[in-house]
């Protein structure tokens, strides 16, 4: 698992997805972009794999995707423009950084997981630890 909307409320009126494809495996929750309809990891990105999980590795904190697959790319900027007032997404599983707290900000490195030191947006500020470090709640901060 790894990026989960906070709010039913945040896709009732538009669907800030796209459909792309990777051509190596790469883990849900993978940020990015879409470069001529493939999605690639990327430092400093605004975009995310968000695939709906099924079978036996669905839930757990790396789900992985085969190459080749088409995948859902949720687009956070769109959100934050749709949802200005409700810029809260949930993060869990292998994309966070090994360690981190309230107030961290976090970016994504060029392998598409997310690391802890932003200073300019796009980032995720850490606003609450989900259980005992299960996850997060953060706030979207977009460009």
């Amino acid at each position: 698992m790894a990026f989960k909307l906070n709010s039913i409320g945040q896709i009732e009126k538009t669907y800030a997805f796209e459909d792309a494809v990777i051509e190596t495996e790469m883990l849900n929750g993978t940020v990015g972009d879409v470069v001529d309809g493939v999605f690639e990891p990327m430092a400093n990105a605004s975009k995310a794999i968000m695939q709906v999980e099924v079978g036996d590795d669905a839930g757990m904190a790396e789900y992985k995707i085969p190459a080749g697959s088409h995948v859902r790319v949720v687009d956070f900027e769109s959100l934050v423009e749709q949802f200005p007032k409700n810029t809260t997404i949930e993060i869990y599983g292998a994309q966070l950084p090994a360690t981190y707290a309230v107030g961290d900000k976090l970016e994504s490195d060029a392998n598409g997981k997310l690391v802890t030191g932003a200073t300019t947006a796009p980032y995720f500020e850490v606003t609450k630890i989900i259980g005992n470090k299960l996850g997060v709640e953060a706030t979207m901060v977009m460009a």
